[in-house]
């Protein structure tokens, strides 16, 4: 080997043990694509634990909300109950609302029907004459439990006809709104839905109740 240093030949005759070497760390430093190699071989061993994780997860699945030990018995109620709620809720545009004087006056010039949507107990205490008792909801420990099978059901016994002039009512107007959505989606044409309910209809002094 013969190096030129600062224009002039000096000959150096290396031997094998003054030859050049790597340091220890340059010569364990893996080429990049034995790295990614590595890499994706270490991702790979934890495939089975992954897999062993989600069949776990699968085979105890959560506890349904409303039987959940941790939610109070209300709670539990709400959170079971409201989706039927809001499948009628959802079909408020299929219906109009008047207020209660424009409804007596659908009832005596245009034939409509008051059906009361109210409790039983709620309707021994004061209705419209010549309204129709069906209840939307059961009262239960826990509150107002909406039994939609039930109150379909018994309307389409009492109103075979999808296009009776029907007005609907409750005691606001909050059960009223969900009766009305399960009664369009069962095809019914003229849904009115009472505004404020028979609230409001008892605090009109000029409206008939009994």
């Amino acid at each position: 080997v013969t190096l030129v240093l600062g224009g002039r030949d000096h000959g150096c005759d290396l031997s094998e043990s003054q030859q050049p070497t790597l340091s220890l760390s340059e010569a364990s430093t893996p080429h990049p694509r034995e790295k990614h190699a590595l890499t994706v071989q270490r991702l790979l061993s934890f495939l089975p634990l992954l897999l062993l994780i989600a069949s776990s997860a699968a085979a105890f699945p959560p506890p349904p909300v409303a039987t959940s030990l941790f939610l109070r018995p209300s709670l539990a109620f709400k959170a079971s109950h409201r989706l039927p709620a809001r499948l009628g809720l959802c079909m408020k545009n299929m219906f109009s609302t008047v207020p209660p004087a424009e409804a007596y006056e659908k009832m005596k010039s245009e034939k409509y029907v008051y059906v009361d949507v109210r409790t039983p107990q709620e309707y021994a205490a004061g209705s419209v004459p010549d309204s129709v008792l069906i209840p939307a909801f059961e009262k239960s420990l826990v509150g107002m439990s909406p039994s939609p099978d039930t109150f379909k059901t018994e309307f389409e016994r009492q109103f075979p006809d999808r296009d009776a002039k029907l007005l609907v009512s409750c005691a606001s107007g909050k059960r009223s709104s969900v009766a009305c959505g399960w009664l369009a989606e069962l095809g019914y044409t003229q849904i009115v839905e009472v505004e404020g309910g028979f609230g409001g209809w008892s605090a009109n002094k000029e409206l008939p109740s009994q």
